[in-house]
C-alpha cells in the first residue's frame, strides 16, 4: 500500500517536471488590475481601460435578488473612473502595487480631498481573454480593498459573495471566498481553484462593491490567473520515458 502511494507520487512529480519543461505546455498567466489607463497606472478623473459597471444605488444592497444574467449583462454599460484614495483608505496593494482605486463617479464636496469616489454600490465587470486550449487546471489569486466591502456578507443582502466568473458560454461561477474586506486593509485569496469556471475565449470577472452609509465609495484590486494546458507531445513522450525507466528500476 505504501509502495503504491510512493509510485503514484513519483509519477505525478515527473509529470509536473515534464510539463514545466515543455514549451507546448507553458502556463498562461493573466493579470487584471484596477485603475489602468493606456496600460499604466492612471490618475484620478481618468477612465479605466477595461473595467465597467452597470446599475448603481447610492448605498445598501445593489439588488434585492441574487444576480442574474441581466445584472451581469448590464455591467458593461459604463466605464469606471480612477479616483483618489481617501485619507483613511489603504494607499496601495502589496499584492499588486500598480493597482489604483476606481469608482463610478467623482465626489468633490470636500475641498481638501478632491476627486474621491461618489457613493454607490456597483457590480464591476472585468473582461479577459484566455488563449489556452485544452485547459487542465486554473487558479486565481486576488487582493482587494474597498469601501465598504465586497458583497453583502457584512451588511446583509441577497448577494453575500463579491466575486463571480462567467465563461464564454455564459456559465457563472460564484467565487465564495471572495467576499468581505474593508477600505483600510488588504484582503487576499490565493490560489483559488477555478478549473472549469473559465474557458478558451472571452471570459469575465465580476466584483460587487457594496457601499454602506451613503459615504464615499471605491474599489482597488489586483488579480492573477494561471491556466495550465494539456501537455504537448514532447512532455507526454518524456513522461512515458520516465515512467518506463521507473518501472525498470523497480523491477531490478
Amino acid at each position: 500500500m505504501n509502495r503504491s502511494r510512493l509510485h503514484t507520487s513519483s509519477v505525478s512529480g515527473m509529470f509536473a517536471v515534464m510539463l514545466a519543461a515543455s514549451g507546448a505546455g507553458a502556463v498562461e498567466t493573466i493579470t487584471l488590475r484596477s485603475g489602468q489607463v493606456g496600460g499604466l497606472p492612471g490618475l484620478p478623473t481618468q477612465i479605466d481601460d477595461s473595467v465597467t459597471y452597470g446599475n448603481t444605488v447610492a448605498s445598501g444592497p445593489l439588488s434585492a435578488s441574487p444576480f442574474a444574467a441581466a445584472d451581469y449583462n448590464a455591467s458593461s454599460a459604463n466605464p469606471a473612473i480612477v479616483i483618489a484614495a481617501y485619507s483613511s483608505w489603504l494607499g496601495s496593494l502589496t499584492f499588486d502595487p500598480q493597482a489604483r482605486w476606481i469608482g463610478t463617479g467623482l465626489y468633490n464636496a470636500d475641498p481638501f480631498q478632491p476627486n474621491l469616489g461618489a457613493p454607490s454600490s456597483a457590480l464591476y465587470r472585468v473582461p479577459f481573454t484566455v488563449t489556452t486550449t485544452g485547459i487542465t487546471s486554473a487558479t486565481l489569486s486576488i487582493a482587494w480593498a474597498c469601501d465598504d466591502s465586497l458583497g453583502d456578507l457584512l451588511w446583509g443582502g441577497a448577494n453575500t459573495v463579491g466575486g463571480y466568473l462567467r465563461d464564454p458560454n455564459g456559465n457563472v461561477t460564484i467565487l465564495t471566498p471572495v467576499a468581505g474586506g474593508g477600505y483600510a486593509i488588504e484582503t487576499q485569496v490565493i490560489n483559488l481553484n477555478i478549473t472549469g469556471a473559465i474557458d478558451t475565449g472571452l471570459n469575465e470577472l465580476f466584483l460587487y462593491q457594496r457601499d454602506q452609509g451613503f459615504g464615499i465609495s471605491g474599489l482597488i484590486f489586483g488579480a492573477e490567473m494561471r491556466v495550465v494546458p494539456t501537455p504537448g507531445p514532447a512532455a507526454l513522450a518524456g513522461l512515458a520515458t520516465l515512467i518506463a525507466a521507473s518501472r525498470r528500476r523497480r523491477a531490478c
